[in-house]
C-alpha cells in the first residue's frame, strides 16, 4: 500500500508584516484544519511538524540554470550549497551543530516540480524563466514543495522553483535587486522543515526587502529553529541521501496509459494529496492554500 502523502509548498514573494516571536516548523496541518498560534500567524496549532527521516538529504540543481537572469548552473549550485551550510553548521545551544547533512547530487535536467510514488526522484533547484505556473506572479520570489507522509510527518520529497520570469534576480553585492543567495538561504530552511518566523530579523521572516542581503546568513531565531527539528547527535536517524525509490536525474516519461505526471504542485501517482503555500514577499510567505 502506497504511504499518505501531501504537499506542503512555501512561497517567497513581496510586502510587510508586524513584529513577532520565533520559530515555527512547517505541520501537516492546514488553515481549514488547524488554528493559526496566538503567539504568532505564521504559526498553525496542531498537526504533526515535518522533518527529514535521513541524517543525510540529497539536492539537485537543473542544469539550465537562468539564461533570462544570467545565471549558469553553477552559479545557482554555489548559491544552494552555501545557503545549505548555513543550516547544517547552525551553532546550538546545547553544543555542536544539526544531526541534519545535505549532499550535492549534481546536475539533472529534469525542469519540473514532481514526486514518483513509483519511480526515482530528485530534490530540484529550478528557474522558472518563462512564466510563474502559480497565483502571485508579481509577488512571488520562490516556491518549495514539499511532499510529505501525512501520517508521520517525514519528508519524502522537495522541489525549489525561482521565479525568475518576474523578479531580476541578482547575484554578488553589486546592483543587488532580488538576492540569489538570500533566497537560496530562506528556501533551503523550508527544505529542511521550517515555516515562517515573526521574527523580523529572522532569515525565515516572510518578508523580503529589494536589495537586502542580510537573509544570507541565520540569526539565533533561525538556528534555535533548526536544531530543534534535527538536535545535534541525534544517532536515531540512518544516514541514507538517496531520494525515495532512487534517484534520476530526468524528469518521468508520461505513458501511454494512465498518468505518470501531473499539473505543477501534485505529485504523480495515486494517494491523499494536499497543498500548502505560504508567500514570502517584499519580505514574505505567508499565505496557505490547499489543492487537491
Amino acid at each position: 500500500m502506497r504511504a499518505e502523502i501531501a504537499l506542503a509548498a512555501g512561497l517567497f514573494v513581496f510586502g510587510l508584516s508586524s513584529a513577532a516571536s520565533a520559530y515555527c516548523r512547517t505541520t501537516t496541518c492546514t488553515s481549514k484544519t488547524c488554528s493559526t498560534s496566538p503567539s504568532c500567524d505564521q504559526c498553525l496549532d496542531g498537526g504533526l511538524p515535518l522533518y527529514w527521516p535521513s541524517s543525510c538529504v540529497s539536492f539537485s540543481t537543473q542544469v539550465d540554470g537562468s539564461p533570462l537572469r544570467g545565471i549558469d548552473f553553477e552559479t545557482l549550485r554555489n548559491a544552494v550549497a552555501t545557503g545549505f551550510v548555513q543550516w547544517q553548521s547552525a551553532p546550538c545551544a546545547v553544543g555542536g551543530t544539526p544531526s541534519i547533512n545535505l549532499n550535492d547530487f549534481g546536475a539533472v535536467t529534469c525542469d519540473r516540480q514532481e514526486y514518483n510514488q513509483d519511480a526515482p526522484n530528485a530534490n530540484i533547484w529550478m528557474f522558472r524563466d518563462d512564466y510563474w505556473p502559480y497565483v502571485g506572479s508579481n509577488s512571488t520570489l520562490a516556491l518549495t514543495t514539499i511532499t510529505f507522509n501525512v501520517k508521520t510527518g517525514q519528508i519524502f520529497d522537495a522541489d525549489v522553483e525561482i521565479n525568475s520570469a518576474e523578479n531580476a534576480i541578482t547575484v554578488g553585492d553589486v546592483s543587488t535587486q532580488y538576492d540569489l543567495l538570500s533566497i537560496a538561504t530562506h528556501e533551503a530552511g523550508h527544505f529542511l522543515g521550517l515555516s515562517h518566523s515573526c521574527d523580523q530579523s529572522a532569515t525565515m521572516f516572510s518578508y523580503y526587502a529589494t536589495g537586502d542581503t542580510s537573509m544570507r546568513s541565520l540569526e539565533a531565531d533561525d538556528i534555535a529553529g533548526i536544531c530543534s527539528i534535527y538536535p545535534p547527535g541525534d544517532t536515531s536517524r540512518a544516514c541514507d541521501a538517496t531520494p525515495r525509490h532512487g534517484f534520476s536525474t530526468k524528469c518521468k516519461t508520461p505513458e501511454d496509459k494512465g498518468c505518470c505526471t501531473t499539473a505543477p504542485g501534485r505529485p504523480s501517482g495515486s494517494g491523499s494529496l494536499a497543498v500548502f503555500a505560504g508567500l514570502l514577499g517584499l519580505a514574505l510567505l505567508t499565505a496557505r492554500r490547499r489543492r487537491s
